[in-house]
């Protein structure tokens, strides 16, 4: 279950702008230009400056992005459920540092839909919080079976919706991958009971 961790990494690097991890940069926005799709994200020019570029649904300010990071900071979490993640935030950069697996796991399933609701920091919480629910459910020891097409007809209709409003390069392979954990889970039983993190402890 290294998808979770990856599609963590893929949603802070890119909610917080962090360099050579976000998936929104102006290359991107210029690409998004050529092709011609979402005119209110294409670069606008600048008075003698470099092009503006405009806020996406999904980008957090320097306030909202501090917010979300002293929600994280201010964070305690019981022994033994994840490591101290409050070291990992970085106010001054405004990024998190040294995630382990584990780290990110945790903040995939519950931490960062509570984070970004207490700190008001995106107009896409809704999906990220659809997006996060999947993670969990798939996650947890037991699985209603007859459950499965919906969560998987749900999960569907969260990707189509997070295609409107993320740019085409957020959608790594990894993302693409989720779709198929559903039918894993048909084939192999609960990822509960198949993941690493026990034996990493």
């Amino acid at each position: 279950m290294h998808i979770d961790k990856n599609e963590c990494d893929n949603l802070l690097g890119t909610l917080l702008n962090v360099d050579n991890k976000t998936r929104d940069d102006a290359n991107v926005r210029k690409a998004l230009e050529e092709v011609g799709i979402k005119p209110y994200l294409w670069l606008q020019p600048h008075l003698g400056q470099d092009p503006f570029m405009p806020p996406a649904p999904y980008s957090m300010s320097l306030d909202e992005k501090e917010r979300f990071l002293k929600v994280l900071q201010k964070l305690r979490v019981p022994d033994r459920y994840g490591s101290n993640i409050s070291i990992c935030v970085n106010l001054k950069q405004r990024k998190l540092l040294n995630l382990k697996s584990q780290d990110n796991h945790v903040l995939v399933q519950d931490i960062l839909p509570a984070a970004l609701r207490a700190s008001h920091a995106t107009e896409v919480i809704n999906l990220l919080s659809d997006l996060c629910s999947f993670f969990k459910y798939v996650c947890s020891p037991t699985l209603d079976v007859d459950e499965l097409e919906h969560v998987q007809s749900r999960l569907i209709r969260t990707l189509c919706e997070l295609e409107k409003e993320f740019p085409p390069t957020f959608f790594t392979i990894m993302v693409h991958l989720i779709i198929y954990l559903v039918d894993e889970v048909k084939l192999r039983g609960p990822v509960h009971y198949r993941w690493m993190y026990p034996i990493e402890r």
